[in-house]
């Protein structure tokens, strides 16, 4: 069995000045709520092997405030592609991951992430039911669980919903 992560980055500053979409910010509403997902996340004594971070300064914002006291992941990469990512761009970053990872961490943004999720949920049909999510809340904690010992058949094999908790 493999297991999946998913983190919407915090809520992000729209007022201070920025040149490039990239370069916004977390809000301070936004870094009290990424330090209440790390309470719960301490909670649950989360650990991952692997987190890949979307290289936008709110995901990496979110990531840092995650990583304290304890760092969350044996390994963390920031992936330049994970920023504006499609949901099926998503899949096929999971399906190439190597085999002897048991867990990833994705820390990354909408509509990708909430796409990707109802792909792994819901497995290989083409199309969905309505949407699980309104939307894939800021500071979104989805835990997944794929019932396979191979990343190559996500979206195949539909996972079970482990967690989702929202600040």
């Amino acid at each position: 069995m493999k297991s999946i992560y998913l983190i919407r980055h915090s809520k992000s500053d729209w007022e201070t000045s920025y040149s490039r979409d990239k370069e916004r910010p977390l809000s301070e509403r936004g870094r009290k709520n990424a330090k209440t997902l790390r309470k719960y996340l301490n909670k649950i004594s989360f650990s991952t092997d692997l987190a890949l971070v979307s290289p936008s300064e709110r995901t990496k914002e979110t990531f840092r405030i995650l990583n304290v006291p304890e760092p969350l992941a044996k390994n963390v990469n920031f992936v330049s592609s994970l920023y504006e990512a499609e949901g099926s761009e998503l899949l096929e970053l999971l399906r190439k991951l190597e085999y002897d990872l048991d867990n990833v961490l994705i820390v990354g943004h909408n509509p990708g992430l909430e796409n990707l999720a109802e792909r792994l949920i819901f497995g290989k049909k083409e199309t969905f039911p309505e949407s699980l999510f309104l939307k894939f809340p800021t500071s979104g904690f989805l835990s997944l669980v794929l019932n396979s010992t191979d990343w190559k058949d996500c979206g195949a094999v539909p996972c079970q919903m482990q967690r989702f908790w929202i600040p």
